[in-house]
């Protein structure tokens, strides 16, 4: 047991341990791909990855923002409640507000990152990588679809609870503010799926072209070591002149040994 092989422990937010594991796959599988590329491949995807990085920034700011103050409102309840004896039940709507809005905004920031829960079984049971790379482009795909259909009766409710004018109960805030945290949740996540089907589909066709690159150069080099019949009718060619020299020689050696005896003679 101690001879084994054991794979390096990488923590639970590293998405490149779903990748391969050497304990239990023989073949190696093709990296994860994610919804924002490493490098723009033409300028529209550049000015996108740039508009991409200015929301990411702003969502992020606001998932903290609304960390911070969801932070402050537990600690201002505690003290009304405990030491004030005069708690203010309006905190607890702003608080249910605050969390829903980060519940959400993390949802779709989860997605940008590739931090949903996945098996990977994927890779233990496929060895091709074109096939691997195509199932994960099925899989992406049909999480947009599904995230498209969630979104669509989330947008339903929100509008419902706007266009009757819906208010809390202590705070009298209209409702559609708790709604409007699913429509941009889901909003984010159809569009980070979108992004990534689009670099699943990329990363294919490129597989499937570096794939064709590969036979097209074995073939070319079993043809080039193949014998040609240009050359096997030379090498032919050399073969019966090195037979007619050889045949040459020997009757010249035949023929200045009989010219001894005749001239015994």
């Amino acid at each position: 047991m101690s001879d084994e092989k054991r794979s390096p422990a990488h923590s639970v937010g590293d998405a490149r341990i779903y990748d391969y594991d050497p304990e239990l796959s023989s073949h190696p599988a093709p990296p994860h791909l994610h919804a924002v590329p490493d490098q723009a491949e033409s300028p529209i995807d550049s000015y996108l990855m740039r508009f991409e990085q200015l929301l990411n920034k702003t969502f992020r700011a606001m998932m903290m923002l609304i960390c911070l103050s969801l932070t402050g409102l537990m600690f201002a309840q505690v003290i009304m409640r405990y030491v004030l004896e005069s708690p203010f039940t309006g905190i607890e709507e702003m608080s249910i507000l605050l969390a829903v809005w980060v519940y959400f905004l993390g949802m779709g920031y989860a997605t940008r990152e590739r931090e949903h829960i996945h098996g990977g079984i994927v890779s233990l049971v496929v060895k091709d990588p074109q096939k691997i790379a195509f199932i994960r482009f099925v899989g992406s795909l049909i999480c947009m679809m599904a995230a498209c259909v969630f979104g669509y009766f989330a947008y339903k409710y929100a509008l419902k609870e706007i266009t009757r004018g819906r208010v809390s109960t202590n705070m009298r805030w209209p409702r559609g503010l708790w709604s409007a945290s699913m429509i941009v949740g889901f909003a984010m996540m159809v569009g980070y799926f979108l992004l990534e089907t689009i670099s699943e589909y990329r990363g294919l066709i490129r597989m499937r072209l570096s794939f064709k690159r590969a036979q097209q150069s074995e073939q070319t080099s079993a043809v080039s070591t193949s014998p040609t019949p240009d050359s096997v009718m030379q090498n032919e060619s050399l073969f019966s002149q090195v037979n007619a020299s050889e045949s040459g020689d020997e009757s010249a050696r035949t023929k200045s040994e009989r010219q001894p005896d005749s001239q015994e003679i």
